[in-house]
């Protein structure tokens, strides 16, 4: 007997088949800690649901998830009902949920929150110890997979945004045992070289197994004791790490991270261009308005005719010169006459033209002029001044005048 050729599609098509005519399968009962959780922008719900040795995927539609009494997290252990089928595009089985209620927390997950409250009461999420990113970026260092589309996001984001970036590429593991030390390691180097402005540590998203690396107390403390600001950008938007809360700055995707640092610069580059679009144009407002004002000025000053004016302005200067110069020389003559006027009548006055007249100035033994005879005594000796000198004498007699 010839076997029948199948295509893929039929091969799919009957294993659905099988697996949905199973009365088991078609209404399961299955507990398990939920992982990789994501909510889709069409609002159903994708996760996987796991145990200690193996993981299922599960999808939940959006009129199910609406009407859950809580929220489904990463770690969380749950019992759910559903049915088990084969999604054909990719002939993976997987379990469509049709409830799902919370039963507590898996072992990782709650090892995740010890760690959590404990580097919190340390003071490591504090705002006092977030560093603000600078105002100007001009070299951003990556610790992340080299081969990973996370880093493919983050360059080409900010090459788009700001192309005059640099980027400096440390490269690490992100996933497994070995991982947080390689990013502890590329935190280092970027703190001991100084050759970048800001860090960012990330990966893309996954469960919390793959995201585990950033959940590592080690890690956290060189995050905290980085002297540079460090961006943390790991997993998805629903995803918390311990790293993201220590961090300076958390970025819901890494690239978002991209956007973050590159918008501070393009920011910056923006504004300057609006400042100095806003000065060019004022500048020019100004300028405009004082030519105007000068031609303004101008067409005054020729209907006032300037340099006429002026010129009979100097005419009247001249005559008023004029005038001022023979008023001083009068003046001047006049003076000169009075002077020679009162030096007529000082010289008239001088005691040595009288004494030029024949009189005399006596004085007594003292030197002090004698002017009466009521001050003379007989035989009293007095000094007789003439014009040519000098002579001593005696008074003999004296004889007053009534």
């Amino acid at each position: 007997m010839k076997a029948k050729i199948l295509s893929v599609s039929e091969v799919n098509q009957y294993v659905k088949t099988l697996l949905e005519s199973n009365s088991l399968l078609k209404n399961l009962i299955i507990q398990g800690e939920l992982s990789n959780v994501k909510r889709a922008a069409s609002g159903h719900l994708y996760f996987s649901l796991k145990d200690a040795g193996s993981k299922i995927d599960c999808v939940m539609f959006k009129n199910v998830v609406t009407g859950l009494k809580f929220l489904p997290k990463e770690g969380l252990k749950v019992t759910l009902r559903g049915s088990l089928g084969v999604y054909l595009p990719s002939g993976q089985y997987q379990i469509t949920v049709r409830s799902m209620e919370p039963q507590g927390l898996g072992d990782l997950f709650q090892a995740y929150l010890v760690l959590k409250d404990e580097l919190a009461s340390k003071g490591y999420f504090d705002r006092d110890h977030k560093k603000k990113l600078p105002e100007i970026i001009s070299r951003v260092g990556l610790v992340t997979s080299p081969t990973g589309a996370a880093i493919k996001d983050i360059i080409s984001i900010i090459k788009r945004r700001n192309p005059l970036m640099d980027i400096v590429i440390y490269p690490s593991l992100v996933q497994g045992d070995e991982a947080a030390g390689t990013i502890i390691k590329g935190i280092q180097a970027f703190n001991t070289a100084r050759s970048v402005d800001v860090i960012i540590i990330g990966r893309g998203g996954g469960s919390i197994e793959d995201l585990w690396a950033f959940n590592d107390e080690r890690l956290a403390k060189a995050i905290f004791e980085s002297e540079l600001p460090i961006v943390s950008a790991v997993g998805h938007e629903i995803d918390y790490t311990i790293a993201d809360f220590v961090a300076d700055l958390r970025a819901p995707t890494p690239s978002g991270a991209a956007e973050l640092v590159a918008e501070e610069t393009l920011s910056m580059i923006q504004n300057l261009v609006a400042q100095k679009k806003r000065l060019s144009q004022s500048m020019a407002a100004t300028i405009d308005r004082n030519r105007r004002l000068l031609l303004q000025i101008r067409k005054e000053l020729l209907r006032y005719r300037p340099q006429e004016r002026i010129e009979e302005r100097r005419l009247f200067l001249d005559i008023i010169n004029e005038r001022l110069v023979r008023a001083l020389m009068g003046q001047l003559k006049s003076e000169r006459q009075q002077l020679i006027n009162i030096k007529t009548r000082i010289e008239a006055m001088s005691p040595v033209n009288a004494l030029k007249k024949g009189y005399v100035r006596v004085t007594d033994n003292y030197d002090k002029s004698v002017v009466s005879v009521a001050g003379l005594q007989v035989d009293q000796p007095v000094t007789l001044h003439f014009v040519d000198g000098q002579a001593k004498a005696r008074i003999q007699s004296t004889k007053e005048t009534r």
